[in-house]
């Protein structure tokens, strides 16, 4: 039962990456920064990343997503930018804090 849940999940969390590159995708599409081919050609090197299921794509992903959320939030305005990334980034570090004692790095079994 616990292989299939993990398989289930692992499943799960590589399509919640496809849907947050399709956002972001959509989104460089829809102010003009990229073309289409572009587009398809950036989701098919997501679902093929999502597909080797490495860490460090994910994490990749994931940086890459609030980069551009915080530079569509504060304009392109480098000063405000960097004001947003070190408050976005404490605050993960502290959700990875709340996540780690709270028992989330134990390998379970």
């Amino acid at each position: 039962m616990s292989k299939e849940g993990s398989s289930f999940g692992k499943s799960l969390s590589r399509f919640i990456i496809v849907i947050s590159a399709v956002g972001i995708g959509l989104r460089l599409w829809s102010k003009g920064m990229i073309g289409a081919e572009k587009l398809a050609i950036f989701l098919v090197l997501v679902v093929i990343a999502a597909a080797l299921d490495s860490v460090w794509v994910k994490l990749i992903l994931a940086c890459a997503g609030i980069g551009y959320f915080l530079l569509d939030f504060t304009n392109y305005d480098m000063s405000q930018f960097q004001a947003a990334a070190a408050s976005v980034g404490a605050l993960l570090l502290a959700l990875f804090g709340i996540y780690v004692m709270i028992g989330g790095m134990r390998k379970r079994k």
